[in-house]
Formats: structure tokens, sequence, C-alpha cells
């Protein structure tokens, strides 16, 4: 499947809250940074169970794009939990690029937040 067909079908997965099948895409061999981005992306909208343990997972990948992606998702969720861990990867991340990225989701969290908060 081609990367536009994959954030295709993420999307469509998204509108029906299927957590199951958009993990099932993001870990697909084919997935690449950008489609395991926007896959974290629609796994905060659907923010249930599932979709907070697999945000979770991914706050500590290689890739420092998919761990920024899974802070701003986890902030977005915003659980304690979730929120616990996201500033506890930021005490620990070793890349200034990802802790910049990071503090400015968080702040922008401080200043904006969602108005059912």
């Amino acid at each position: 499947m081609s990367e536009q067909g994959m954030l295709e079908k993420i999307h469509k997965l998204e509108g029906k809250h299927k957590t199951a099948g958009i993990i099932k895409v993001m870990e697909s061999r084919h997935a690449d940074a950008e489609v395991v981005c926007e896959a974290l992306n629609a796994l905060a909208d659907v923010a249930d169970e599932d979709a907070i343990n697999e945000i979770t997972h991914y706050l500590e990948h290689d890739d420092p794009k998919v761990r920024i992606a899974a802070c701003k998702a986890g902030l977005r969720v915003g659980t304690d939990y979730l929120n616990t861990r996201v500033h506890y990867q930021l005490s620990q991340d070793k890349d200034p690029e990802v802790k910049k990225a990071v503090q400015e989701a968080i702040d922008e969290r401080i200043n904006h937040p969602r108005e059912s908060d």
C-alpha cells in the first residue's frame, strides 16, 4: 500500500474509532515515520485504552519525529498518566530538538487548554 493509501486508511479508521485497525497500519513494515506520526494523531482522537497504551509505547521510539508526535498525542489525550509520561520524556530525552518541540507543545497546552477542560 502506498503512503497516501495508508494515510487515507488511517483517517477512515479514525472516523470509525477503530483503534486496532490504526495500530495495524502503523505497525506495517511499509509504515514510515510520517505514517506513524499521523496514526498517533488519529489515536489521540480515538483516545480509548488501547490508543493510550499505543501512544505510550511510542514515547521512547528511536525516531525523534515519532517521539515528538507521541508526546503531542499524549498531551492531546490529556490524561494524568499521559501528561506525567510526557513530562518524564521531556526530562529524559537527549535530543535537544525533541526537548524543544515537546516543551513548546506543553506550553501551548497550558496557554490554550481544550474547551472541555
